[in-house]
């Protein structure tokens, strides 16, 4: 694989290109952009007939390794790589660890060894068990193992043996790399960890530069642990940390952000050159019934909520589609109402619908940007961004618990009231009525 970086600004945002993709040779995938999360291999809630109706061209697939390590049997006996055994032989295969936005359980640790937790229970992995699936599954790019499944609140200690054992497996994967016939022709990445720790986080940056030459990009974990608390940190905080490594790794390398980050985070780190983002964010506004209805639009900002609730029994009536003006399957042949009474009566196609929007319409947050890189208004994007989210969150999207949520919103979780009584309420209370 080859990152070309095509255009850069002073700011620090980028338009990149990655290439040179052995088995897809005519591929090429513009950044930033974002990967499709999967499941068992497969994109959740898609078959890869409906996956090829929304998206026509090969895309980023997000593989952790902890929702596909029951392939590997199956995987090296057909002896092809994951790609080819989940029937996605098309697109890009990413590997990594962990899903950074799953919360797993607490336990020990070993020495050089980090705990896996999959559909069989905890396995406790080495450095070069991991390597031996990575020659199982070939994927196109895979993410070096790392002790990153950790939060900015971590204690001291817990940090230094973080960085720690994720700079040793580093040694072990570069070093298994390079001997590795079955991983030719895939790229590896390097991982930093420990954010919370700025002097830890640096020999970890360090490292990542010893092996620049073997490396194709480097991930940043250790900042969630998939927690909503961890999740919960000021924003600021957390641009200030895209900022801090960004500013310090090699700037030819593809930079990937780990997490579930909502779209402020995201056009935050945008801005200081991050490249590649993880497909959480639409698969959880997906499963809790939620849609991404952001305004991409500069020229407009109307107030209106930049995720909608479709649980809300106010759009039983509302035969709109998810998005006026969207042009995803789901919108074109579909309303609220329906997705709304899908959700009621617990239908699958509910989840089908919503995936289908949400993929879409994230995707389009990332051709967005790139148009605006392009133009070097980036800017103006990022604010028109960050203003939707900050004045129309939702609790979902904040991470926020019931102690953190307004009257209003406490008002309609509860009683399930429609938007216009709950504004009239408000507005009687406040006594314009």
């Amino acid at each position: 694989m080859r990152f070309t970086i095509k255009q850069t600004s002073c700011s620090g945002e980028r338009i990149g290109l990655l290439s040179g993709f052995i088995k897809s040779p005519n591929t090429t995938i513009e950044t930033p952009t974002a990967a499709l999360l999967t499941q068992g291999g497969s994109v959740a809630h898609l078959t890869a007939d409906v996956l090829s109706k929304v998206f026509s061209n090969p895309q980023l697939l997000w593989m952790p390794l902890s929702s596909m390590a029951h392939l590997e049997t199956g995987a090296k006996a057909q002896g092809q790589g994951v790609a080819k055994f989940v029937a996605l032989p098309e697109h890009v295969v990413c590997s990594t660890f962990h899903n950074m936005n799953e919360e797993t359980p607490q336990g020990h640790f070993e020495s050089e060894k980090v705990p896996l937790w999959t559909r069989n229970g905890k396995k406790m992995i080495t450095a070069d068990r991991y390597m031996d699936m990575m020659e199982v599954f070939k994927p196109d790019i895979f993410l070096a193992i790392a002790d990153g499944h950790t939060s900015l609140d971590e204690g001291h200690k817990r940090i230094v043996k973080s960085v720690s054992r994720t700079c040793n497996m580093l040694d072990v994967c570069v070093k298994r790399y390079k001997e590795s016939k079955q991983l030719q022709n895939s790229s590896l990445i390097g991982v930093v960890v420990g954010a919370g720790l700025p002097s830890k986080c640096a020999e970890c940056i360090q490292q990542i530069k010893k092996y620049k030459n073997t490396l194709s990009g480097v991930a940043l974990q250790g900042i969630t642990d998939g927690t909503k608390e961890s999740y919960k940190e000021p924003i600021e905080k957390i641009e200030n940390i895209f900022k801090r490594v960004g500013d310090a790794v090699p700037k030819d390398l593809v930079r990937i952000a780990e997490g579930c980050w909502n779209p402020a985070i995201i056009v935050a780190a945008i801005e200081h050159g991050w490249d590649v983002f993880g497909g959480s964010y639409p698969l959880e506004l997906t499963n809790a019934g939620h849609a991404l209805v952001l305004n991409y639009d500069v020229n407009r900002y109307s107030g209106e909520a930049c995720v909608l609730d479709l649980n809300d029994t106010s759009y039983r009536d509302d035969f709109t589609p998810v998005l006026p003006g969207c042009k995803c399957l789901t919108c074109r042949k579909h309303t609220r109402a329906y997705i709304q009474h899908l959700l009621n009566t617990k239908e699958m196609l509910a989840s089908v619908l919503l995936s289908i929007h949400n993929l879409h319409h994230y995707d389009q947050l990332f051709y967005h940007a790139r148009q605006h890189i392009a133009s070097n208004t980036f800017s103006v994007f990022k604010s028109h961004i960050t203003k939707q989210y900050d004045v129309a969150k939702t609790p979902y999207m904040n991470g926020k618990h019931d102690s953190e949520m307004t009257d209003i919103e406490h008002l309609k979780k509860k009683v399930k009231i429609s938007n216009e009584e709950i504004i009239n309420g408000h507005n009687i209370m406040n006594g314009i009525a």
